[in-house]
């Protein structure tokens, strides 16, 4: 049996199960105008092909339950990774190219269950991956992907494989698990300490490096201008494009002379100006919330999300490890190195 170290949905399928994060969201961003060859007709619709491709047996890896891997698999692979990363350690890299290597067939494990269970991508719902993964795409993401070597024909396959795969996840997995209104309500009351929450406040904030700059702003606001829009317009701090408003803050993370400042004002007004070592502030309060408990009410729905997903990674575990245990995985051992892979990582458990 080969060994493979405990991974969570998000870590074996590039973070496609459980958007959130978005280390590898680039990753699936791919032409849909390409699709028409993994297109096959069917009585009830085109359907995306994603039969593996035979791999004559001097160029496989490694057989996943008789399906070859290629090395230009794990090459393309490899190339799609390394565009999430840049200056790495030598030992960073064997890490990343092992967890690469685990990912690679766990994808084609789940594949496999995927085609057990009649599961098919529909042109439709290619189409709708597709058109998702185009979000955002960065204007030089195209150039990225020449650069690197990397075919929009495999990035197009891997975007339909993660999508073909998350089915096969939300079926066998996700759709099985059920959190009951009483168990949410039960982990309220037994967290009680969890949903404490500290003084707050809410206030805008001004900051600029130049004694002229801040001149300026006085006088704007001397002029009856609106603090959230002189913010905008003078302050070099990370909520400028939000007008300075930092929405509630807890009170114990302010630096001192801060929190002295705000704790002098009544809502609407304004500081004096406050110099350090970042450059001039302006506070305006808008208001304070005291210590609280955040009621039941407010927090259900996040303690139900939170239960659902720490259920469907631990079921998702225990769904891996029985696929793995009836699964024959074998490693071509001369061409393991060459992929990054070790004799102790092969190593039968």
């Amino acid at each position: 049996m080969f060994g493979f170290a405990k991974q969570k949905p998000h870590e074996w399928l590039g973070h496609s199960l459980r958007i959130s994060d978005f280390e590898f969201r680039t990753v699936f961003k791919v032409f849909p105008f390409i699709l028409g060859a993994l297109l096959s007709g069917c009585s009830s619709g085109p359907t995306v092909d994603l039969a593996p491709p035979y791999v004559p047996p001097d160029k496989t890896v490694v057989t996943v339950n008789g399906e070859s891997l290629s090395l230009e698999d794990f090459d393309t692979e490899f190339r799609m990774m390394q565009i999430n990363y840049s200056a790495v350690t030598e030992g960073e890299m064997r890490a990343i190219k092992r967890r690469l290597f685990e990912q690679v067939i766990n994808r084609r494990l789940i594949l496999q269950e995927a085609r057990r269970d009649g599961l098919q991508l529909t042109q439709a719902e290619a189409e709708e991956a597709f058109q998702d993964a185009l979000k955002g795409v960065p204007d030089d993401f195209w150039a990225v992907l020449k650069v690197k070597g990397i075919s929009q024909d495999a990035w197009k396959r891997k975007l339909l494989q993660e999508r073909l795969a998350k089915k096969a996840v939300d079926l066998e997995v996700n759709s099985k698990v059920d959190i009951t209104p009483s168990e949410v309500e039960e982990y309220y009351w037994t967290h009680l300490t969890d949903y404490w929450r500290p003084r707050e406040v809410h206030a805008r904030h001004l900051i600029v490096q130049r004694k002229g700059d801040l001149e300026k702003a006085l006088a704007s606001l001397q002029k009856g201008e609106d603090f959230g829009a002189v913010a905008s317009a003078f302050s070099v701090g990370p909520g400028k494009s939000q007008g300075g408003d930092w929405g509630f803050l807890a009170a114990d993370r302010l630096a001192p002379p801060y929190d002295k400042a705000l704790s002098s004002l009544k809502p609407g007004e304004i500081s004096k100006p406050l110099k350090d070592n970042f450059g001039y502030h302006l506070f305006q309060l808008i208001g304070w919330r005291d210590r609280r408990m955040i009621p039941f009410p407010e927090a259900r729905d996040g303690i139900h999300d939170d239960l659902m997903k720490e259920e469907e990674d631990y079921r998702f575990d225990q769904w891996m490890a029985g696929l793995k245990r009836k699964s024959v995985i074998k490693v071509n051992q001369e061409m393991a190195p060459v992929i990054g892979v070790t004799l102790e990582d092969l190593r039968e458990e």
